[in-house]
């Protein structure tokens, strides 16, 4: 059967095969080419702890050969070999390619040994599959955010994002406008939850331009979620209320600064990178040895050895994560968590006589939706509205019988018109 996403697969010459479960001492980097340094589209892996250099992992300057569904092809596919730096290429070719011309949000998904991640100028999730021995990236386009009014709306651009102790990807806007949920087993379940909030006591806040856009954000033990800045200032984010309590600035790093990126290692403290590093002369990165204080110091080696400057990082550890933490508390955290998730059904599919229902359960936000049924050209064959609330709701509808018979794809949008949901239908 069709999947609603896209996934492609590369041969990379040289390509590093890596085992399925990553060990829990790899910090995952993307970053740029010292040649383009906000050209983020680099993946390396390291051990800090081992005084090596990086290990890459997808290397975008190197010739790729491919396999695709033939879902969607692009530019670079036209010629049997792939690479994400195409000559003369296109705003379109650019964003087609596995990178999208640049990232600054990443999460590793340690169960299913995936790198989940936004393209910069796209508001797509996206990942790369490691337990590949080559290559492999799987494009979620059917579930688009639709953030973006324009690629260069910096405001709505992904930034920060993570993996919680619950085992959901989330994901913030620089804006904090936006709060992103999103499941990584079997079709992933993309939520907006909404507007970060600010608690009554903050004296920095978090949807602050001059103070909280950028950086990155990391998961604790706990299931709260961290947020550090790109001007280095550190919030507390409670989940599911998402009110963001300021903890503070971070003390010991050098005044040109600017975190990008934020990992935990093995030990359960945070590590940070900055990403201007190169052209500042700086120790590419920090490590907070100090909760009260919020102090960091500079991490010693060339870890960062042939990699320009860093976006983003992730790896598989939770801050705190040595601290003892009931286990009820983590099951009740789980099971609240999946409780909290929108239940989407679409039947009968294969469609055979011409109608289908979609029934729906755990809707939070009541109100008006909108079903939009289209082709795989992505021509709106279809468009009607749904009434949604709490409780189940059965909608039902009538396939338009001048389409011809094939694969559809069933959007439901919300009132911001973002796609909260979307799944294959066969029309035979």
């Amino acid at each position: 059967m069709l999947k609603n996403f896209t996934t492609l697969l590369f041969c990379c010459i040289g390509y590093l095969s890596f085992s399925q479960q990553a060990s829990s001492s790899k910090i995952f980097l993307i970053s740029s080419n010292s040649a383009f340094p906000i050209s983020y589209n680099q993946i390396s892996a390291i051990d800090l702890h081992a005084g090596k250099a990086a290990d890459n992992i997808y290397d975008p300057k190197k010739r790729y050969s491919f396999r695709t569904n033939g879902f969607r092809s692009y530019y670079a596919m036209q010629k049997n070999v792939f690479t994400d730096v195409i000559p003369s290429a296109t705003a379109e070719d650019t964003l087609r390619t596995p990178m999208g011309g640049a990232v600054a949000s990443m999460a590793f998904d340690a169960k299913n040994n995936r790198l989940y991640y936004v393209p910069q100028y796209l508001s797509e999730l996206r990942y790369m599959d490691l337990n590949q021995a080559e290559p492999s990236f799987t494009y979620l386009e059917s579930q688009s955010l639709n953030l973006l009014h324009n690629p260069y709306d910096v405001a709505n651009q992904i930034s920060r994002m993570t993996i919680g102790a619950d085992g959901f990807g989330y994901a913030i806007t620089n804006d904090g406008e936006h709060l992103i949920k999103f499941s990584t087993d079997a079709t992933p379940i993309i939520q907006d939850l909404g507007v970060l909030v600010d608690k009554p006591t903050n004296s920095v806040f978090i949807r602050s331009s001059c103070t909280s856009w950028g950086g990155d954000i990391v998961a604790d033990a706990n299931n709260n979620l961290y947020l550090i800045t790109q001007f280095n200032h550190v919030f507390k984010i409670s989940l599911p209320s998402k009110v963001s309590e300021y903890v503070g600035a971070i003390s010991g790093l050098p005044g040109n600064f600017n975190t990008n990126g934020a990992a935990v290692d093995e030990n359960g403290d945070l590590i940070l990178s900055c990403g201007s590093s190169l052209d500042k002369g700086l120790p590419a990165f920090y490590k907070i040895t100090n909760w009260t204080s919020l102090q960091a110091t500079a991490i010693p080696g060339d870890n960062a050895k042939g990699l320009g400057n860093i976006s983003d990082m992730a790896s598989s550890n939770l801050l705190f994560q040595k601290a003892a933490v009931p286990a009820p508390i983590v099951t009740k955290t789980e099971e609240a968590a999946k409780k909290q998730l929108p239940v989407f059904t679409i039947y009968p599919n294969p469609v055979s006589h011409g109608k289908f229902t979609i029934k729906t359960t755990n809707i939070i936000d009541k109100g008006e939706y909108t079903m939009v049924l289209v082709d795989q050209t992505g021509r709106g064959v279809m468009q009607a509205k749904m009434q949604l609330g709490l409780k189940s709701n059965t909608n039902s509808f009538t396939f338009p019988s001048q389409e011809a018979k094939g694969v559809y794809m069933v959007l439901i949008m919300d009132v911001f018109n973002r796609t909260i949901y979307s799944q294959q239908l066969i029309v035979e």
